[in-house]
């Protein structure tokens, strides 16, 4: 069997190790459109920021490395765009070649949104998602940085830069920043550290222009701020242009998929940031662009690929956050804080419980998270709780749950 994936990103990596363990010998051939060492072909986006920084080398930002796919015998493409896939002959079309496949996967992940604002797209305004971003940023000597958007990919990219030195201001267009990832409350935990550190934050502040080639101001609906350089962090959409005419896509533009990572056609799956697929937490249908479901989807996509029969519960938000000593963590829905029925303070850790109709929907975790993977299984169950009596994620701790799997913390993808 030939076993085709597009995009070398978590969930392709959880998709090829599953694949292995039923099947040993269908062709496996990855195409990714990054031009990348051929030694060093992945790297995780997630610790893009600690890269920046300093915390990381190069060596250890590509943590895997050609041996892992010599050893599962998959043949990498590197720098290869894919630009049509062809169902009914059974074929990925790249910018250089032809690929025949019996199984696809599109694990094609999502690209930075990019503000329809003039200046845009001038000199010196970047995005962080890949490795060329991520060096853009880091051999930039800009004193003044405009951050446009004030999410985890805004939030990130402001912590990598401030051991440097520079001004940065964030311009966010809600209320307050990470208003995607955490209740009020909290994202005005992570702001007062911000601040404190030199940060300037704008709240309710939308960028009309960037002016300058190579930047030298952003103008939004306020003011002017002054600046050499822009990260616009603003969120992301699928690369799923590509199979637009071929495949189900959803309200935004992501892939239709079941609970089995099955698109619209036979023998086509996705995963990953490139898809749309049934909430865990209410049923609505949407993307969850973080590390943790691109893990989980693409292993759910190889183990059906390989003939088995594994389906997905449904997507959830979950994310974790290091601001200078303190960790954030959030996972489901945590937004309507009128559904915060439990607040609990223990051992320098913070812990808000979000519930609907007597169900756990949501969970923020201030300082030590150790335990932060057992929430998903929590609210993945339903268990009865008795909200006067429950002691948080105390009550789980040592407690044996069937079907219980470990959740990886995830951050943007």
């Amino acid at each position: 069997m030939q076993i085709v994936i597009i995009g070398n990103s978590i969930a392709c990596v959880s998709a090829i190790r599953e694949i292995r363990k039923w099947d040993k010998k269908s062709s496996i051939t990855v195409i990714s459109k990054e031009s990348l060492d051929p030694a060093m072909p992945y790297y995780s986006p997630v610790v893009l920021p600690y890269y920046i920084e300093g915390k990381l080398s190069k060596e250890n930002l590509f943590s895997i490395r050609i041996d892992f796919y010599n050893e599962m015998n998959v043949d990498v493409k590197l720098g290869e765009r894919v630009i049509a896939v062809e169902p009914k002959e059974r074929i990925v079309v790249t910018e250089k070649s032809k690929y025949f496949y019996d199984k696809l996967l599109i694990a094609s992940g999502a690209s930075p949104r990019i503000l329809d604002i003039s200046g845009a797209r001038n000199k010196k305004v970047y995005v962080l998602r890949t490795y060329e971003d991520a060096e853009k940023i880091k051999s930039d000597d800009s004193k003044e940085v405009v951050i446009i958007g004030g999410g985890p990919v805004g939030v990130e990219a402001a912590l990598s830069l401030l051991k440097f030195k520079k001004k940065i201001t964030i311009v966010e267009i809600a209320p307050y920043i990470m208003s995607t990832v955490f209740s009020r409350t909290v994202s005005e935990m992570i702001e007062k550290q911000l601040v404190e550190r030199g940060v300037e934050v704008l709240k309710n502040e939308e960028p009309i222009e960037i002016s300058g080639n190579p930047v030298k101001s952003v103008k939004t609906n306020k003011r002017k701020i002054k600046c050499s350089s822009v990260i616009m962090g603003v969120g992301v959409v699928p690369n799923t242009d590509f199979v637009k005419d071929v495949l189900k896509l959803g309200p935004r533009n992501g892939i239709l998929v079941d609970e089995r990572m099955q698109t619209s056609e036979p023998d086509i799956y996705a995963a990953g940031d490139c898809i749309e697929l049934r909430s865990l937490i209410d049923g609505s249908i949407r993307p969850f662009p973080v590390w943790s479901n691109a893990q989980e989807t693409g292993k759910v996509a190889g183990a059906n690929i390989a003939g088995c029969d594994l389906t997905y519960e449904g997507g959830i938000r979950v994310n974790a956050l290091n601001v200078f000593d303190k960790a954030y963590f959030s996972i489901g829905d945590v937004y309507d804080e009128s559904k915060r029925m439990k607040e609990i303070e223990r051992d320098g850790r913070i812990e808000f419980y979000y519930f609907s109709n007597g169900n756990l929907i949501g969970a923020e975790i201030i300082g030590d998270v150790k335990y932060a993977g057992l929430l998903k299984n929590i609210i993945k169950r339903k268990p009865s709780i008795d909200i006067d009596v429950f002691n948080g994620i105390q009550d789980f701790i040592g407690v044996t749950v069937p079907a219980v799997k470990h959740l990886s913390l995830g951050y943007f993808t």
